[in-house]
C-alpha cells in the first residue's frame, strides 16, 4: 500500500526537512500549572515520590512543587470529586526533561516505584503517560524534534521521520534504548534545574474556534488537521507542538464540574512586556490584575498571561 503526503489540513509543503533547521527562542513559555486536587497529602507523595518533584513550600490548602529554583506544579486542595472523562478541559499537561538522561531517569523512576504508565513514540517527542492520584493524565516527556519530518493524511494519519520511514503516531516507546543512558538504577534526587512545563493537551469543545483563539495569543499553526478532529500550534522553536487540542471526547461537551479534579489555570508567561501588550489588545475582555491578565479559552480553560 502506497501512502501519499496530503497537504489538505496540513499546512506545510513536501520541504518538511527544512523546518527544524533553526533554534530561536519561543516568545512565551509556562509558568507554573495550577491543579485542582482531592487529598493534598496524596498529591505531594505523588509528585516528589513519583515525578521527583521538590515540595517548595506548603499551606494548609496548597502545595508548591517544581525544581530546585522554579516552581511547576502548584496542588490546591479543593476538588470533592476525581477527574471526569468525557468532559471538555485538560487532556493531560506535560513536564519536558532536558536531555535523554534525565527523561531516562523520569522512566526509571517510575519503574522504581512500580508505577503504571504508557511508553509512546511520537516522533516529534518520546513520552510517558501515568495519572495523577485523582485521575489527571501527565506526560513526561523529551522533546525529539530532529527526527521529524512530515504528517501524512492519505490511507489514515501517519508521521514520516527524516529516514524516510512511517510511524504510527503514537508508536510504542523502546524503553530498553531510553533506559541505556543511565549507568545504574539508582535516580534519587529532585528533577534536574532545566526541567519545565513544555505543552498542554486539550479536549475542547470547539476545535475551530479554540484553535484560532491561540494563534491570536501568538502561536503559529503546527498541523490542522480537522478530519481527524485534531490541531495544534507551536511559537518559534524548534518544538512546535506546545498547545494541543481535539474533539475526540465528543463535540460541544462541557467542561466538568469545578468540584472534579483537574485544571484550575495555567500561566504563559511572554519575554517582554511589548509583546504581552500587542497580544493582549485582541481580548477586550481580559481582567487585569496588577501587571497580569486573566481569560478563558472557548474551551473555559482559565489563563493568567504575564511577561518576565
Amino acid at each position: 500500500m502506497s501512502i501519499v503526503a496530503s497537504t489538505k489540513g496540513f499546512p506545510f509543503d513536501t520541504q518538511m526537512e527544512n523546518l527544524f533547521t533553526n533554534d530561536t527562542v519561543d516568545f512565551a513559555s509556562f509558568g507554573a500549572v495550577h491543579l485542582n486536587n482531592t487529598k493534598l497529602e496524596k498529591s505531594i507523595s505523588f509528585w516528589t515520590t513519583i515525578a521527583g518533584l521538590k515540595l517548595r513550600n506548603t499551606t494548609e490548602n496548597t502545595a508548591e512543587l517544581g525544581t530546585e529554583d522554579k516552581t511547576l506544579i502548584v496542588v490546591h486542595q479543593k476538588a470533592n470529586k476525581p477527574f471526569m472523562n468525557g468532559y471538555s478541559g485538560l487532556y493531560h499537561v506535560a513536564i519536558h526533561a532536558p536531555n535523554k538522561k534525565e527523561f531516562s531517569r523520569m522512566v526509571q523512576r517510575l519503574i522504581n516505584n512500580n508505577y503504571q504508565f504508557s511508553p509512546t513514540d511520537h516522533t516529534m517527542s518520546k513520552s510517558v503517560y501515568l495519572a495523577d492520584p485523582d485521575g489527571i493524565t501527565i506526560e513526561f516527556t523529551l522533546e525529539t524534534p530532529e527526527r521529524y519530518k512530515r504528517i501524512l493524511t492519505e490511507n489514515g494519519l501517519w508521521v514520516e521521520d527524516t529516514n524516510g520511514k512511517l510511524h504510527s503516531p503514537s508508536d510504542v516507546l523502546d524503553l530498553d534504548l531510553v533506559l541505556s543512558e543511565l549507568d545504574n538504577k539508582n535516580v534519587e534526587g529532585i528533577v534536574h534545574q532545566d526541567t519545565k512545563i513544555g505543552h498542554f493537551h486539550f479536549y475542547v469543545s470547539n476545535l475551530e474556534t479554540t484553535n484560532e483563539f491561540y494563534k491570536q495569543l501568538g502561536f503559529s499553526q503546527f498541523n490542522h488537521i480537522p478530519q481527524f478532529n485534531y490541531a495544534d500550534v507551536g511559537m518559534e522553536s524548534n518544538f512546535k507542538h506546545r498547545i494541543a487540542m481535539n474533539t475526540w471526547h465528543g463535540k460541544n461537551k462541557p467542561t466538568a464540574s469545578k468540584e472534579n479534579a483537574g485544571l484550575y489555570y495555567f500561566n504563559l508567561v511572554f519575554q517582554s512586556k511589548e509583546k504581552l501588550e500587542s497580544v493582549i489588545t485582541k481580548f477586550p475582555n481580559a481582567k487585569k490584575e496588577n501587571d497580569s491578565f486573566w481569560l478563558n479559552d472557548p474551551t473555559g480553560n482559565l489563563i493568567c498571561l504575564k511577561s518576565v
